[in-house]
């Protein structure tokens, strides 16, 4: 029997998870939370979490979104939980996912990837793909993914602990339009996507990331996003 634990944000999608879940005969869940914003509910993030250490899931599948924002609260306090818990495989459930993310949250222990549009059905190959310690990631992924691990294992041994020492005030350098660009980071969107929404082209984008990654002393679109998410909750 599979044991899972869920966090999202979305009560309807929880709610039609779970009768599809119902339906499965090896796949058990252990408990699920709503969180609709990590830094007012963090208490009872910490107390969903401690759940967590004692009932022991094989499967945790926690939104995107979600943990960019607990990790811009507290990464340290989220790896120590990851520590605790070193059986458990994740699974990060969004919108979209680019090599750069995937390679970071791979870094920290993070083992299946699943896009909502995707579906319920997918969801459940997944969890399974997961729980026989396999990767479940989108085969278009694959090739970037360890080419990006190739380059930033000769540059960093811990990827995701680097993230814990990113500051907000070289934010203060940015123009409008940079921070425009950073907020889109943050949502994964590519180059080209970001070129169309902002109506310039992608080689302006690639102008503008360039300059955003050196005066915010950043290396990558991963701590780029982390460190949007920082600002946003703090700002807010």
């Amino acid at each position: 029997m599979i044991k899972l634990a869920i966090v999202t944000r979305d009560e309807k999608y929880l709610q039609q998870l779970i009768n599809h879940l119902r339906r499965e005969k090896d796949i058990s869940l252990l408990s699920n939370i709503i969180i609709q914003n990590p830094e007012s509910e963090g208490k009872q993030v910490l107390a969903f979490l401690e759940q967590m250490v004692k009932q022991k899931p094989d499967i945790f599948i926690l939104e995107q979104a979600i943990l960019r924002d607990l990790a811009a609260l507290d990464l340290e306090r989220i790896l120590d939980y990851r520590d605790k818990m070193p059986t458990m495989k994740i699974i990060i459930a969004g919108i979209r996912f680019n090599e750069e993310n995937v390679m970071v949250m791979m870094q920290g222990g993070v083992r299946g990837f699943f896009r909502f549009a995707q579906g319920n059905e997918q969801l459940i190959k997944c969890i399974r793909v997961v729980a026989r310690g396999e990767i479940c990631l989108e085969a278009k992924l694959f090739a970037p993914v360890l080419d990006e691990f190739i380059k930033e294992y000769l540059k960093r041994k811990d990827l995701l602990q680097s993230l814990t020492n990113l500051g907000l005030e070289k934010l203060k350098m940015l123009s409008k339009r940079e921070m425009e660009i950073l907020e889109l980071i943050s949502h994964s969107m590519t180059n080209e996507e970001i070129a169309d929404k902002l109506f310039i082209s992608p080689k302006t984008v690639k102008t503008h990331l360039r300059n955003i990654f050196q005066k915010a002393g950043i290396k990558n679109r991963v701590e780029a996003a982390l460190l949007y998410a920082r600002h946003t909750l703090i700002s807010h």
